[in-house]
């Protein structure tokens, strides 16, 4: 027997003999093609995996054997495959502190104390950690379930599948006819205190749905449900079911049924609140059925039903890939790649994984840790901009438990693992080396500071062919695509009663003449009234004669005449004063109008270095532009629609506005010179703009940002 399968410490458990405690059994269940055996501890509720192999050692544990027995007589039968002496230590600890074994004799009454002690702790500790999901238990509702069970039975079967693919069928379909109401202003209807009224009625309602779901889907198949209570979820009770017992089954379906329960529960809800709200009159059914499809669906998608939250849709996920523990097993497994090849610590063993689990495991954990951090903080977000201090704690909260506390386990773990002694110079070095180049790449390096947004080639307004004054389009001269030169006639108006008016208005100066040479001969004291007189007249009449003048329009420039309306559908039509008429494109643009966001105005006014830009559809060439203007009040209206989102742009649009141009949040306007020649794009053509402004360490960029984000959220 060789020397490494030896233990120091082999005396202290060798002539113990365990057995499997009486309410622990055993399933033999395959998890992609290999055998595994899980334990099911029907006291708790809780089920652990165990390999073959060390099923060999806990099949063998009956009570009347020795643990040295049953490890020598594993040892002759298997010879190199044989579990080492510390290897069925560790497995014992594992088993002593899952309460699943006992031992013979009388048992040790302060060691069990211990342990609930222990693991009394442990709960509270995880509650205290996690203060956005913490849960309290109540009462055993096993009893209720299985009286019950026989009225929702049909329900937990292909019918009740049948009847759910149906129904949400016919819900998505009136979402999607519905959208635009349904999604108007989502986020700022959510915490309106009628909705919040209603949501603090409706969320735990259907909660309960959800959960006694889970619970009917166990009894529906044999299991059992132990526990049953309140959950915190961000503060918020709602009532929760312990389904773990569902891990004990031997199908791979039934586990997924019973995860999927909850989703399928919920989104039937909201399927049928979505058909009520489509139908129904404004009030207080509609107001109702709008929160619990909000409610039902947004929980479902964001939280409840994303496999990258440990919710019902990632056990769904770990049951249908026959991965139990993914998250757990992929942590670990990053935890390894970097130990064994980074720290070279090769005396580490790795978790028995199949290639597909490490695919898994590889994509798992990052994409998970990502994504729950981002909800965490998205939701602090949310709520602080209602109630400030306390999404400021979750926030707070949420980078703790996802950043600070992780780097500081991981330091730790460093530092004093006995698993690293023997490369412990190396692991610090990779350890605390790394820490150090991220701070000094955050702190000292220098990384280019730009502003990037989008504007378009701009029409100059000297290019705009407007109506000078009200009347009718009787001819347009050129016809379109035509080039004109500047003052070549354009167009012709009439305005019919204006020559009316000036006959008028040319006998009524006559008659103020008159009366003037009169009152000079007769009543001299009324020659300065009739004076006034004969001069107003005269004004009124040089204005009509100008507005004639005014009826003929002429080429603002030189370039392409294109009239407003195609055709000759300008000819004949009214219009009014600044009304435009045409266009005279000039041969190549010279100027770009870009619209920079509130955020980055500062920058842009106050560390310019210098602008450059692409246009879209050519974006390999870079062209250097200078800025020739800045409109120093902020505007509402974009330039042009060409950069809304709906549009394919990136500034959003009030949806409210039926031509798409008035901007949800000011920005600021800025021209920009294009080099001399202009460039080959056509007036209105998106472009990309960035504006330079040297170096910054990525610390304080990132330190502006977290700024800016506080005054635009939370206004502190």
């Amino acid at each position: 027997m060789a020397e490494n399968y030896l233990s120091t410490i082999w005396y202290r458990v060798a002539d113990l003999q365990p057995r499997l405690r009486s309410h622990v059994k055993v399933h033999r269940h395959r998890y992609r093609g290999r055998p595994w055996y899980v334990l099911h501890d029907h006291s708790s509720g809780r089920v652990h995996r165990f390999t073959p192999g060390a099923y060999m050692l806990i099949g063998q544990m009956d009570g009347g054997r020795t643990v040295d027995e049953v490890w020598r007589n594993l040892a002759e039968a298997h010879e190199e495959y044989a579990p080492g002496q510390d290897e069925v230590i560790r497995l014992l600890s594992r088993l002593h502190q899952n309460d699943l074994i006992q031992y013979a004799g009388s048992p040790d009454v302060a060691d069990l104390l211990e342990r609930y002690n222990k693991q009394t702790r442990q709960v509270i500790k995880q509650n205290a950690m996690n203060p956005m999901s913490f849960r309290l238990p109540l009462f055993d509702p096993d009893a209720f379930l299985r009286k019950t069970l026989p009225v929702v039975r049909p329900l937990t079967g292909w019918f009740g599948l049948l009847l759910w693919f149906v129904v949400v069928l016919a819900g998505g379909i009136t979402a999607v006819m519905n959208w635009e109401p349904l999604s108007r202003n989502i986020a700022d209807q959510m915490l309106v205190t009628s909705n919040l009224l209603i949501a603090a009625v409706a969320y735990p309602l259907l909660k309960a749905l959800h959960e006694l779901a889970h619970g009917y889907l166990i009894r529906a198949r044999g299991g059992e449900v132990r526990e049953m209570g309140i959950m915190f979820l961000v503060f918020f009770p709602v009532p929760y079911v312990d389904a773990s017992a569902a891990a004990a089954f031997r199908n791979k379906w039934h586990r997924a049924a019973v995860s999927a329960g909850g989703i399928f529960v919920e989104t039937f809800v909201a399927a049928v609140a979505v058909m009520i709200w489509a139908e129904a009159e404004p009030g207080a059914v509609r107001a109702i059925a709008y929160n619990v499809v909000l409610i039902g669906g947004l929980s479902t998608i964001v939280v409840n039903g994303n496999p990258l939250l440990k919710f019902d849709g990632y056990y769904v996920l770990a049951d249908l890939i026959e991965i139990p523990n993914l998250g757990t097993r992929a942590n670990k497994y990053w935890g390894h790649i970097i130990q064994r090849h980074l720290f070279r610590a090769k005396q580490l063993k790795e978790e028995v994984a199949t290639f597909g689990e490490k695919v898994w495991f590889l994509f798992y954990a990052p994409a998970a840790y990502v994504y729950r951090l981002l909800v965490m903080i998205g939701i602090a977000t949310y709520v602080a901009q209602k109630f400030f201090v306390v999404g400021v704690l979750l926030a707070c909260w949420s980078v703790f438990n996802s950043v600070i506390k992780p780097v500081f386990k991981n330091i730790r773990h460093v530092l004093t693992s006995p698993q690293l002694r023997k490369v412990r110079r190396r692991a610090n070095a990779w350890t605390f080396g790394t820490i150090g180049a991220i701070l000094a790449l955050a702190l000292l390096i220098p990384l280019p500071l730009r502003t990037d947004t989008e504007g378009v080639v701009w029409l100059p307004d000297e290019a705009h062919l407007r109506a000078r004054t009200s009347g009718i389009v009787t001819r347009l001269v050129p016809d379109e695509g035509a080039r004109i030169e500047r003052g070549a006639l354009v167009a012709q108006m009439e305005e019919p009663t204006v020559r009316a008016r000036i006959a008028v208005l040319e006998w009524r100066v006559e008659e103020f003449r008159r009366r003037l040479t009169a009152t000079q001969v007769l009543e001299r004291r009324r020659t300065e009234i009739a004076r006034l007189e004969l001069k107003e007249a005269e004004a009124e009449l040089a204005r009509e004669r100008e507005r004639i003048a005014r009826l003929t329009l002429t080429a603002p420039g030189t370039g392409t005449f294109v009239p407003a309306l195609p055709g000759r559908e300008m000819e004949q039509l009214y219009v009014s004063e600044g009304d435009l008429l045409a266009y005279v494109l000039p041969d190549r643009p010279d100027m770009v109008r870009a619209l920079v966001s509130q955020d980055d105005i500062a920058l842009v006014r106050n560390r310019l270095r210098g602008v450059e830009l692409k246009v879209a559809g050519d974006l390999s060439r870079t062209i250097p532009v200078s800025l020739v203007r800045a409109v120093p009040q902020a505007t509402s209206s974009l330039p042009s629609g060409a950069l809304s989102t709906a549009s394919g742009g990136r500034f959003l649009a009030d949806p409210s506005d039926p031509d798409g141009t008035t901007l949800l949040e000011q920005a600021f306007l800025f021209d920009l010179a294009l080099p001399e020649g202009g460039i080959d794009a056509r007036f209105g053509t998106r472009v990309y703009v960035r504006f330079d402004h040297g170096h910054e360490p990525a610390a304080f960029q990132a330190w502006r940002r977290v700024r800016q984000l506080f005054l635009r959220q939370f206004n502190a």
